[in-house]
């Protein structure tokens, strides 16, 4: 029977780097796609870039108070941290005010990394001077959130023990931001998620394109329809595709009919290669049609009662 490593053979946690694992980056595209794509542009305009500049004008309607989007799926593996992180650069992108995506998790999720942020304190460290912080500026504040090149604030995860810190923190900084996005931890039902869709003007529910993501989502709504939750008017579904092949097995028409049932706004996410990799996400290497359908996820998230 083989021996468990001692610790003297584990490789110190600081000695580890999650861009040393990085073969390469992919584009949403592929090369060839790119080229007929570059070149139908200067012959006409491209359909998709003509519906993006329309989706655009919803995600820079003006708001008066803050807005708190959840970003939560029924099971882990959904693509939540993705849709969060996609969800939230384009509002960084789009809009002229202020930004913040969060990460809910106690532990910390993988939000941060897919943002290539890496060197941040946990939450736990940095929340009692977020909590304590007064007036309507983010003095003082600059050190303790990381930002990305598009100007993305950043409120890492990491609270052992304390699974209402996160929502207690959104809630604190939400006058000083126009949109807020949460990553939610892992299932709808953990304390750190509940608190969060408690205080959420819209839950994005991420349903993964597969029989069993969309009938274990099917029955969560159902549940919420049965126990008259009010976050269910709130609801916006994304039926999300994680790989080339992830929906070979779904019929995907019935798939839309039945979650369309539930009257709620719902917006389709295709397989993009680069977010699919695993990587940092760079907005230049992301996919059209993906650009396309979370710029529409992004002025959806904004009203959900908006007919789909």
């Amino acid at each position: 029977m083989q021996k468990p490593p001692t610790a003297a053979l584990v490789p110190p946690v600081k000695d580890l780097n999650p861009n040393n694992l990085v073969r390469r980056v992919v584009s949403g595209d592929s090369s060839m796609r790119r080229f007929w794509r570059t070149a139908s542009r200067m012959v006409t305009s491209n359909a998709a870039s003509g519906e993006l500049a329309a989706l655009t004008a919803d995600v820079q309607v003006p708001l008066t108070t803050g807005q708190r989007i959840a970003i939560a799926s029924v099971r882990g593996g959904a693509g939540k941290s993705v849709v969060a992180a996609l969800l939230a650069s384009v509002y960084a992108a789009r809009r002229r005010d202020r930004v913040m995506v969060a990460d809910a998790d106690p532990e910390g999720g993988s939000l941060l990394w897919r943002l290539g942020l890496l060197k941040h304190l946990p939450l736990s460290a940095i929340a009692p001077k977020l909590l304590s912080a007064v007036g309507n500026d983010l003095t003082g504040l600059e050190q303790l959130l990381p930002r990305t090149p598009s100007g993305l604030w950043v409120l890492p995860g990491g609270a052992p023990g304390q699974p209402q810190l996160p929502r207690d923190v959104t809630r604190a900084l939400s006058r000083l931001f126009a949109v807020c996005v949460t990553d939610c931890s892992m299932g709808m039902s953990s304390p750190a998620t509940a608190g969060v869709l408690s205080e959420a003007h819209t839950l994005v529910l991420v349903v993964p394109a597969t029989p069993d993501g969309v009938y274990a989502t099917c029955g969560a709504l159902q549940r919420m329809a049965a126990n008259q939750s009010p976050s269910l008017s709130r609801v916006v579904l994304v039926l999300n595709k994680l790989g080339p092949d992830a929906d070979s097995g779904l019929r995907y028409n019935v798939a839309l009919e039945t979650l369309g049932r539930f009257g709620l706004p719902m917006v389709p996410l295709p397989y993009d290669r680069h977010v699919a990799a695993g990587t940092p996400i760079f907005p230049s290497r992301i996919g059209e049609e993906t650009l396309v359908q979370i710029t529409r996820l992004a002025g959806r998230a904004l009203a959900p009662t908006r007919p789909s």
